[in-house]
């Protein structure tokens, strides 16, 4: 029993720091893609960069969102795991993928391992709305944790749609808000909880 409690433990550890890294990498994104990347299409390093990052901070993603399903999830905790490391993958093979034809000069088009950013922003949405409704309703998470987690997916849903629209004013606003504000307070407060 000691050594399942000590590997949980491990875990849940490792995944915390993972959490703090989706959170710096987030912000990292914003600043070369809101700041440097949007303003200058041709900047193929910057558009690289800001792809690879996404990539990185979705693989950090895909540890994170396992322990935040167990601890957070109660009931749903079997699906929302699996869920979040399914978004989490797509989101890091569209990462990869932009960042590589970015980077070799190739115009980007609609990805095809995500297309408008379904998971991306879509169902990493769908996984942190599910997880904060099923954290408030089974008190699983600080009430304002699960209520960040809320209007974070809810977010990150709108920033799915204005992609889907191609509305560059809503696209740098809620992208703003997820990229800046929402998606690393969430990963931050997910870090502390989990490296308790």
């Amino acid at each position: 029993m000691r050594s399942t409690v000590a590997r949980i433990d491990g875990f849940s550890r490792r995944a915390a720091v993972c959490a703090y890294l989706v959170a710096a990498l987030s912000i990292a994104y914003a600043v070369v893609y809101l700041g440097i990347a949007s303003r200058n299409p041709d900047d193929r390093s910057a558009n690289a960069l800001a792809y690879a990052l996404i990539a990185a901070g979705s693989l950090a993603a895909s540890v994170a969102v396992v322990a935040m399903s167990e601890r957070a999830g109660g009931a749903n905790a079997r699906w929302l795991a699996p869920f979040g490391v399914g978004y989490a993958l797509l989101s890091a093979a569209h990462g990869v993928y932009d960042a590589i034809v970015a980077g070799s000069g190739v115009a980007l088009g609609v990805s095809p391992t995500d297309p408008r950013g379904f998971a991306t922003f879509g169902l990493a949405g769908v996984w942190m709305l599910a997880l904060g409704l099923s954290a408030r309703a089974a008190t699983t998470l600080p009430s304002n944790l699960s209520r960040l987690a809320i209007v974070g997916g809810v977010d990150l849903i709108l920033l799915f749609f204005a992609t889907l629209a191609q509305s560059t004013p809503f696209i740098l606003v809620t992208g703003g808000l997820a990229a800046v504000i929402l998606g690393p307070a969430f990963w931050i407060w997910s870090g502390r909880i989990l490296s308790r």
